[in-house]
């Protein structure tokens, strides 16, 4: 749906048959992609219009969704418009990295693949994000944190060995921060110098799903311990977001209520 904030009317831009679980706008607002499942055949497309005309991508069918944190779904335009990221991965053990899902990067000039992880450990590629003012993309796989950039051959590491999820972003471009899971299955949220190559804690509370809204201030989601049946861990979100402060490490509570995720907000940001 589209809304006007002046005239506050609505219009559907899109309707279709199948369950629509991620859509992204261009910067520029001309092109819309949606992800497409057909929750009884298993068939994902992705689907790009822009000018009135659609141009479909059949993907690899999908039989259905994961129940851990690592099931993933996001498209997102490049800052440059040039690219669109897609991630749908899909889960079917806890305890593996997906192993059947898809990542790529489309053109997005003529809709032809730009890039797709390299076979190996960078097969379960997922948890994806842009970084800010150039074509340049960070994504875990089972080694760790990599680094794609337009036009470039190979990948590059950035963090060995790091798990990261939900990783967003500064408005800067200087930062990243990320959830993080520690032995006991209790997410944290960190930040990742890109510059200094330094990871930093924040709150020693249970939080996930952060997004930076200024080059110092973060949002994120309070987690706590299931009281029932849990099947993405031993937490989950409360729904409360917290603020924190990275230069004071001071935190207080924002006034919203049943928040999932905060990751829809950190594309839209950026």
């Amino acid at each position: 749906m589209e809304f006007d904030l002046s005239s506050h009317a609505a219009t559907a831009d899109v309707s279709a048959t199948g369950q629509i679980l991620a859509f992204a706008v261009s910067h520029d607002g001309s092109k819309l992609a949606y992800l497409e499942h057909d929750a009884t055949s298993g068939k994902a497309t992705l689907h790009v219009r822009s000018n009135g005309q659609d141009s479909p991508l059949a993907l690899n069918a999908i039989p259905g969704r994961g129940i851990s944190r690592d099931d993933e779904v996001r498209l997102e335009y490049a800052p440059d418009d040039h690219f669109l990221l897609m991630v749908d991965t899909f889960v079917g053990n806890q305890a593996l990295a997906p192993e059947t899902g898809q990542f790529l990067v489309l053109r997005s000039g003529d809709n032809t693949v730009a890039f797709l992880p390299p076979s190996g450990n960078s097969t379960n590629a997922t948890m994806a994000v842009w970084a800010r003012g150039s074509d340049r993309l960070y994504y875990r796989d089972q080694s760790g944190v990599r680094s794609w950039e337009a036009n470039a051959t190979a990948v590059g590491t950035l963090v060995a060995g790091l798990r990261w999820y939900d990783p967003a972003v500064s408005p800067d471009g200087d930062l990243i921060a990320f959830t993080e899971f520690d032995p006991r299955g209790v997410p944290h949220v960190r930040t990742y110098d890109i510059a200094r190559h330094q990871v930093a804690s924040t709150s020693s509370q249970p939080r996930s799903h952060p997004i930076l809204v200024t080059s110092d201030t973060m949002w994120n989601l309070e987690e706590q311990a299931c009281t029932g049946e849990c099947l993405g861990g031993p937490t989950t979100t409360t729904g409360k977001v917290f603020s924190y402060n990275l230069k004071t490490s001071g935190e207080n509570g924002l006034p919203f209520t049943d928040v999932n995720t905060l990751s829809e907000l950190a594309v839209s940001s950026r």
